[in-house]
């Protein structure tokens, strides 16, 4: 028994014997990534493409193998959409409104010119739920119409199905299957506070980015049916309610469940010219070889998004979003983590696929391409451990799991944390929806299970609110020239974060079964094979 015992904890601590995670070396990660010299690394550019081969380079001096054939990039054909302001336009009866005064325009990625003049109908939150007896079309027809809806999902639905429900792709997809060819997105109070208007102005004047399918035209994720899409500011939204009465009062109801889905006895016409453009854009990829003769055939992955927003229009006279938090702090956990891995004692059983995606700033366009194209494959791969925006704003004694729960990874979690001491805590900000909004969700749609590690909100020093400091920098310095490395950093948290997914990695490639879905789990459901 004594000797059984001994080699369990010599096994469980092949990791803990390596070289810890170096907060003085995701300093120096960061500090090139979020340089002003990579110009933000926007998705296409030349500051992306000097961060991929940077990363690139790194992992082949760690003696990464390439995990895209012979080569460290995975290289993705886009198509880039920029919307004509001057050109696009909203009438909502007879009224007219402005492009990014009173609404945006969406670019559209199947069309130059996108049409829809029809009735509005009203559709809670764009959300049909069978599973749960919930359908916000219910009563409604929106065949041939433009359908209006809410920010978010159903307050009763848990959070990380409601961010499943409330994602921008699951909408559309459900109004196309309804019949609509239009959409009107209606930002909800929490969402304005969130995330102010002329924020989401500056980076919608981005552009967005959509992957080609395999014949070479097709963008993916597209439906033909929605000819138009907009998201309106409360000017417009107050138009098309009938006043901002009767606006707050739908609104107040439908974050309370009631119903109010109705034909808003509003007619709208938008019109939309974009701009498209082809560009191409690449993957990060690096693979380390397990020691298990038969489990190296599966790969756990450890993703983080290289890419940020690029060059903007100017903030205090700054236009370079240089991404620090967001997300060189995950590329650069990613290469310590590799680093660990590549010293430890012992390899682990199974191999490891090192991921750092372009894209995601445009809508998880990187790891969704992974996810369908993946280099090995897909059945082989059993987990997704991603890290993105550690928020280094104060030394906590906890990490946040989003989407743990889901499967088995929370076993090998809670195990980590009791090694560790790390106590894990729920997600304080379910309303942002982050289980979609990451690079862990296109694993979860092609049945990986997968969770993403964050930083916690329990403050070492009982004097700091690590969560009134995360809340702010959301609300002040998320997607702005501010989030570069002047901002107060703890690079210690960083680390720590880091560490917690290190070791929840060594865990899932040593185990001997491979994560699976809980037992009546929604997304093992939907999504599971």
């Amino acid at each position: 028994m004594r000797s059984f015992v001994c080699a369990v904890m010599l096994l469980a601590s092949a990791v803990a014997e390596a070289q810890s995670i170096r907060p003085e070396a995701l300093r120096g990660y960061m500090r090139f990534l979020a340089s002003d010299l990579l110009e933000g690394r926007g998705t296409a550019t030349r500051g992306h493409q000097v961060a991929a081969e940077y990363v690139a380079s790194q992992f082949e001096a760690l003696g990464l193998k390439p995990g895209a054939s012979n080569s460290y990039f995975q290289t993705i054909p886009f198509v880039r959409t920029s919307v004509d302001a001057t050109q696009s336009t909203l009438r909502i009866g007879e009224t007219p409104f402005r492009d990014e005064v009173d609404f945006i325009a969406h670019g559209e990625a199947l069309r130059d010119v996108g049409d829809a003049d029809a009735p509005v109908v009203f559709a809670g939150y764009g959300v049909t739920a069978p599973e749960r007896n919930y359908d916000d079309y219910k009563g409604i027809d929106a065949h041939g119409k433009i359908v209006a809806f809410l920010t978010g999902g159903p307050s009763s639905f848990p959070s990380e199905e409601r961010a499943h429900y409330g994602s921008s792709l699951t909408k559309m997809n459900n109004a196309a299957d309804h019949g609509a060819i239009g959409m009107m997105i209606v930002r909800t109070p929490y969402t304005e506070r969130m995330s102010a208007w002329p924020r989401s102005v500056r980076q919608s004047r981005l552009g967005s980015m959509y992957w080609i399918e395999s014949d070479g035209t097709t963008p993916h994720a597209t439906r033909p049916e929605i000819n138009a899409q907009m998201t309106l500011n409360r000017s417009a939204a107050e138009a098309l309610f009938g006043g901002a009465a009767a606006m707050n009062e739908t609104i107040a109801a439908v974050e309370k469940g009631e119903p109010r889905s109705r034909d808003l006895s509003q007619r709208a016409a938008m019109h939309i010219v974009t701009a498209h453009t082809r560009v191409e854009s690449p993957n990060v990829v690096a693979i380390l070889e397990g020691s298990d003769p038969t489990l190296r055939n599966e790969y756990v992955v450890y993703s983080a998004h290289l890419d940020h927003l690029g060059i903007s229009d100017p903030v205090d006279g700054d236009a370079i979003n240089n991404g620090a938090l967001d997300n060189a702090s995950g590329v650069a956990a990613i290469l310590e983590i590799a680093r660990a891995f590549t010293e430890a004692p012992k390899k682990p059983k199974r191999s490891l696929i090192f991921l750092a995606t372009t894209g995601e700033e445009k809508g998880l366009r990187g790891a969704d391409y992974f996810a369908n194209n993946p280099t090995v494959s897909l059945q082989s791969i059993v987990a997704d451990i991603n890290v993105d925006e550690i928020l280094m704003q104060a030394k906590t004694r906890d990490v946040v799991l989003i989407g743990a729960e889901h499967s088995t990874l929370a076993d090998a979690a809670i195990g980590v944390a009791r090694r560790t001491n790390i106590f894990i805590s729920p997600d304080p900000y379910p309303d942002e929806a982050v289980f979609v909004r990451s690079d862990q969700y296109p694993f979860v749609k092609r049945g990986v299970p997968a969770v993403f590690v964050l930083a916690g909100y329990h403050a070492v020093d009982p004097t700091v609110d690590a969560q009134k400091l995360q809340m702010f920098w959301i609300q002040n310095l998320y997607h702005t020239p501010k989030d570069d490395m002047r901002q107060p950093i703890d690079f210690a948290e960083g680390a720590m974060v880091a560490d917690f997914a290190w070791r929840l990695g060594d865990a899932v490639a040593n185990a001997t079964a491979r994560p699976r879905w809980k037992k009546g789990d929604f997304f093992g459901n939907t999504f599971g094979r």
